[in-house]
């Protein structure tokens, strides 16, 4: 029996560790396509990696749902609360390690750790189908919904820290290397433009997401379309891509910082559950659809995915916006 499970273990780890191995191999290998220098590179593999080990490993524990299929969300006390405070104690030292394993570029790649830990646990785990199969009537669904609506600020709580842990491997390089600023962390613009970024970011994430997040559509007489659960791979690449496209938009238009868009996550996630729960859609999709099915694929999209995604993708539309901007200078 002991070598059994033993054997099982070592097979688990071994295809763990083969993914994140391609994985990083993969993300390598894409930033070459943008003519992004090697020690870059090297730099962005190592924060992503600070971020898996501090976070995804480490953090597991605090977030694993009981059912190897379920969701991670606080719904039904799948994850406590106060396990907030430990996320966000691993996600400041990860934002911190992140920027001296990316020294003395750690502005530029410190803040995919977090998310990208996050991230890990979003493949590790069910989605919101799943979820729904244990809340499948009307009452049911309508508290899910308008409990996800909130969920999106506690899964930023890590993020945000990570981001600190980040502030503070700063302000402990800067009494090193005066010349540093603070604008390399934060790039925002006037008042005005911050509300028009954050917005727009709302808008261009909703939009493409109902675009780019894909599965088996079919007719509704009242709701016009209906959508099926995307995978999770699916949802992964809708997600990222709608918030880069974000981050690169504000940042070349509105010359704000890639935090707005970031922090909007929490402002989609409110919007589509709130659609998702009132009652006209609730009771229509609960008469005539199987929990598979949503009346946007939006809402089919759990808070952390949103988030997780949502802070990588936002953050690589920055930098490659940033990035483009500068280039006319240095030529």
């Amino acid at each position: 029996m002991m070598l059994i499970l033993y054997g099982t273990i070592m097979v688990l780890t071994y295809d763990i560790l083969l993914s994140v191995v391609g994985g990083l191999a993969g993300v390598y290998l894409l930033l070459s396509l943008f003519n992004v220098h090697w020690l870059t590179r090297l730099r962005t593999l190592g924060a992503i990696l600070v971020g898996l080990i501090l976070v995804g490993w480490l953090g597991w524990p605090l977030v694993r749902p009981m059912d190897p299929l379920g969701a991670i969300c606080l719904v039904d006390g799948i994850v406590r609360p106060f396990n907030g405070l430990w996320l966000c104690v691993l996600g400041f030292a990860a934002g911190f390690v992140a920027y001296w394993t990316g020294y003395p570029q750690g502005l530029m790649t410190a803040p995919l750790a977090v998310p990208a830990g996050m991230s890990a646990w979003c493949f590790a785990s069910g989605d919101m189908r799943s979820l729904l199969i244990t809340n499948s009537t009307l009452s049911e669904r309508q508290k899910v919904f308008a409990a996800l609506g909130w969920e999106g600020l506690f899964w930023l709580l890590p993020v945000i820290a990570g981001l600190l842990g980040v502030l503070a491997g700063w302000i402990v390089h800067r009494k090193q290397m005066p010349e540093l600023t603070l604008k390399k962390l934060s790039d925002d613009g006037k008042p005005l433009y911050i509300l028009i970024a954050a917005a727009a970011s709302v808008v261009v994430v909703q939009i493409l997401i109902s675009i780019l997040a894909q599965d088996v559509r079919q007719q509704d007489p009242q709701l016009g379309q209906v959508i099926g659960q995307p995978g999770k791979g699916q949802v992964a690449f809708a997600v990222f891509v709608s918030f880069l496209a974000a981050g690169y938009a504000i940042k070349y238009f509105t010359k704000t910082s890639y935090i707005i868009p970031t922090l909007c996550a929490a402002i989609a996630v409110f919007l589509a559950m709130q659609y998702a729960a009132s009652p006209a859609v609730a009771e229509q999709m609960t008469r005539n659809w199987a929990v598979a099915y949503f009346p946007k694929s939006i809402c089919g999209i759990l808070p952390l995915q949103m988030v997780a995604f949502g802070a990588l993708g936002a953050f690589t539309g920055f930098q490659s916006a940033k990035k483009v901007m500068e280039s006319p200078k240095q030529a």
